[in-house]
């Protein structure tokens, strides 16, 4: 028996609505509608583990050396040193010195360390950009290279300056080889300047701490001077 037409209509307008629903439900052979993607559920991301704070600090022996009292030369030495390199570098913070006896190298080992923070460990490099050549005016000419080491379980950045000193003399020239390793964290800057007693004990290395010396003293020297903090 046929349906009356308003059913009919009806009927095909409830069909017509199931198969919408169904095209936009996701169901079996059917692909839902593009929208948002809901968040990712699941483990934050990893966050990166923040940077060491070192801290700098002379102790009454430090790698096996013996702390000496510095001399006025050598503390006016010390301080001239430090205010040239850390102006080069723009550093500002608390600044600890301490001198200390390497026999076996017949050498002062003059120790300066500025303490602070914000420091940028690349820095170091700026001091390659000095020029290699220099001279002072009153005859003295000085030669200077960089050579990077290794800067041992604390890390950051480290350089060595190896600089040579010629000046003329009544015996003709002479010449003064100087070492001082640097390193740099984001908290602490160090150096060890390798200073010759000049006592004629020892001739081997006295006038040639060369980096390859100085790095491993650098290193040892810096375990005992710089901690966490």
């Amino acid at each position: 028996m046929p349906l009356p037409r308003p059913l009919i209509v009806a009927c095909a307008g409830i069909l017509l609505a199931v198969a919408v629903t169904g095209c936009q439900s996701g169901g079996p052979g059917h692909t839902a509608a593009a929208g948002p993607a809901a968040p990712a559920q699941g483990a934050p991301a990893a966050q990166a583990a923040p940077a060491a704070h070192w801290t700098i600090a002379m102790p009454p022996v430090a790698n096996g050396y013996q702390q000496q009292q510095p001399t006025a030369a050598q503390l006016s030495k010390i301080n001239d040193t430090m205010a040239k390199l850390t102006a080069q570098l723009h550093l500002t913070g608390q600044t600890v010195t301490g001198l200390y006896d390497d026999p076996a190298e017949d050498a002062w080992l003059i120790v300066t360390g500025v303490n602070g923070s914000g420091f940028d460990q690349n820095a170091l490099q700026a001091l390659t950009k000095s020029p290699a050549i220099s001279a002072d005016g009153a005859g003295d000419k000085f030669s200077t290279t960089y050579q990077s080491v290794d800067p041992g379980p604390h890390g950051g950045g480290d350089i060595c300056q190896q600089t040579m000193e010629t000046s003329p003399s009544i015996y003709g020239t002479l010449a003064v080889e100087s070492t001082t390793c640097m390193w740099l964290t984001p908290t602490t800057f160090g150096a060890v300047y390798f200073d010759n007693k000049r006592d004629g004990k020892i001739d081997s290395h006295s006038s040639a701490i060369t980096p390859a010396i100085a790095g491993p003293i650098m290193r040892g020297i810096r375990d005992s001077v710089e901690h966490k903090s």
